[in-house]
């Protein structure tokens, strides 16, 4: 789940993390709180805020066992997952200069002439897996002929001069 884009979070990336001796396991405790809450765990108890992204590193208990960080409970069978790396941050904040909607600029309306700024922001920041929204943006105005935008709601295309697009989106986590 990499993004593209300038962080105001200092982020450090950790490669097979470890839990005292062993793979930081998948989850933080037997099947609950998978992925995103243990890396989350782990990274706070080394001084950061959360974790930015990771990647899972399936079936390797058998061969290299995981710790729960929650119990702290070894588990050392086949079906054990682990992290194959997270990346922690000291904040949850990143900005992305001329925001895309797939291949286009995203557009500075969420459906036409409807929903500008804000809730287009807010919808795309959602969609990079920022649940906190955007905090600041800026606009790109009257670029749709030269770079033309895609709408968030449904996809649409805007290639006349007279659409908008972002020039730069702030995500809260």
């Amino acid at each position: 789940m990499a993004l593209a884009g300038t962080s105001h979070a200092e982020s450090r990336r950790f490669q097979r993390p470890k839990q005292g001796n062993q793979l930081l396991d998948w989850c933080f405790d037997w099947g609950t709180g998978c992925g995103e809450k243990a890396a989350t765990a782990w990274c706070k108890n080394k001084g950061f805020a959360k974790a930015l992204t990771f990647s899972k590193w399936p079936d390797v208990g058998d061969t290299q066992p995981t710790r729960l960080i929650g119990s702290g409970a070894v588990c050392d069978q086949k079906m054990c997952d682990a992290f194959r790396f997270i990346v922690c941050a000291t904040s949850g904040s990143q900005t992305f200069s001329d925001p895309k909607q797939g291949s286009y600029r995203l557009d500075w309306c969420y459906s036409w002439g409807n929903g500008c700024g804000a809730q287009a922001a807010n919808a795309w920041c959602k969609s990079k897996g920022f649940a906190g929204g955007a905090s600041s943006f800026t606009i790109a105005a009257d670029i749709g002929d030269s770079q033309p935008t895609r709408l968030i709601s449904t996809g649409a295309v805007c290639d006349q001069k007279m659409c908008d697009g972002f020039s730069s989106i702030t995500c809260e986590q």
